[in-house]
């Protein structure tokens, strides 16, 4: 997982200035985790992957196509309530959000559909408080995690 991680870091090291910022690669009790700022990929309350940065994702791809274990996208928002015709909650935000960057791997890559998943967090696992924007702006993300368990199951 770690030289997975050194990968991803220098393939987005070539890609445009500042993205570096926006994205942070870390390994955890689930795995290794790529997460991902929303504004990255998505406009303000959208969950359509921005087309410039569709070479990014696909950069990343690379890489977790090499990966034999199970692949999991998470989505996460910040607490400030969306209410939307499409997006009722934030629940269906970060779950369209996940669902996305899923659709996306499956329909440009050759990843076998049984090791991906989405998953959408709301803002219910916040990495940092939501009592002010630099908080709010970390919460909203999109977490690419390589699993550790080969099966897709969290460790217990």
């Amino acid at each position: 997982m770690k030289k997975a991680a050194e990968e991803i870091k220098k393939s987005l090291e070539a890609k445009e200035k500042g993205l570096n910022q926006a994205v942070s690669i870390s390994i955890d009790e689930r795995g290794m985790v790529i997460s991902i700022a929303d504004k990255v990929f998505f406009d303000t309350g959208q969950a359509a992957i921005r087309e410039d940065v569709k070479p990014v994702l696909d950069e990343i791809a690379q890489t977790l196509l090499r990966a034999p274990n199970h692949i999991r996208v998470e989505g996460h928002t910040d607490n400030v309530p969306i209410n939307t015709p499409q997006f009722p909650s934030n629940w269906e935000l970060s779950t369209a959000r996940a669902s996305a960057i899923i659709r996306h791997l499956l329909t440009y890559h050759p990843f076998d559909p049984r090791k991906l998943s989405a998953a959408g967090y709301g803002e219910y696992r916040p990495v940092a408080p939501n009592d002010n924007e630099d908080g709010r702006s970390k919460n909203r993300r999109v977490d690419i995690v390589i699993l550790r368990s080969k099966a897709g199951e969290e460790p217990e």
